[in-house]
């Protein structure tokens, strides 16, 4: 199931693109930490949008489609590859909560982004109590919780950021300033396939989001730009 968050990611790249289509330049960009999935791709070409998007994982990434140039098996902390001031957008969808060191993933997207380069980022709000939960459960436990390891397979988390807050001092250190925010209550997404607490989720997420409390809502969209 999407969530929020990865919702807010998709408006954001499009949002981006769409800027671009009176120039004579089409949009570069790379899904970082892209796997085999092409979901947000595929959504953005469902919106009649045309980019470039070259994909980069530390597992086999390649696949063949006409918008793809290049893909890397690397990781974000060291894109040696990808060339400099390349890119107009960079993107990854959950996939920070699992980078170890997270000041060379800053640094190394700064790195391939030209200047006014945007980062957009959809990744768990560590300070949320459902991801305060999941750092201390195995991850057998988070891959039952997803479901099929084919469709949803889990990975193992390091949370190299303790907190949001850190997270958007480690990027700036690195040149790239957070300008968007947007926090999204979504247990829902995670507890659907269980009918009591798809219901119980339900009811939380609409209190969570109705408080407005930040540290409650374990989902975040965030923006960054390279000045």
């Amino acid at each position: 199931m999407q969530t929020p968050a990865e919702r807010s990611l998709i408006s954001h790249l499009a949002q981006v693109i769409t800027s671009k289509k009176d120039s004579s330049m089409i949009t570069q960009m790379i899904n970082l930490g892209a796997s085999k999935s092409v979901v947000i791709e595929s959504y953005l070409l469902e919106q009649g949008l045309q980019f470039v998007c070259d994909r980069l994982d530390v597992e086999d990434c390649e696949i063949q489609a006409p918008y793809v140039e290049h893909c890397y098996q690397a990781s974000l902390s060291d894109m040696n590859e990808v060339s400099s001031d390349h890119y107009d957008l960079a993107f990854s969808n959950y996939v920070l909560e699992h980078v170890t060191d997270l000041a060379g993933c800053a640094s190394e997207i700064h790195r391939i982004l030209k200047t006014k380069g945007k980062y957009v980022v959809s990744t768990p709000n560590p300070s949320a109590p459902e991801f305060l939960l999941s750092k201390i459960t195995p991850l057998a436990f988070h891959q039952w919780i997803r479901g099929s390891k084919t469709e949803h397979r889990a990975f193992e988390t390091v949370y190299a950021y303790k907190n949001l807050k850190e997270l958007v001092e480690v990027f700036a250190v690195a040149g790239l300033r957070m300008e968007k925010s947007e926090y999204f209550p979504a247990t829902y997404t995670y507890l659907y396939r269980f009918p009591v607490l798809r219901t119980v989720s339900k009811w939380y997420d609409s209190i969570v989001a109705a408080s407005g409390i930040k540290s409650l809502q374990g989902n975040v969209c965030l923006v960054f730009i390279k000045d």
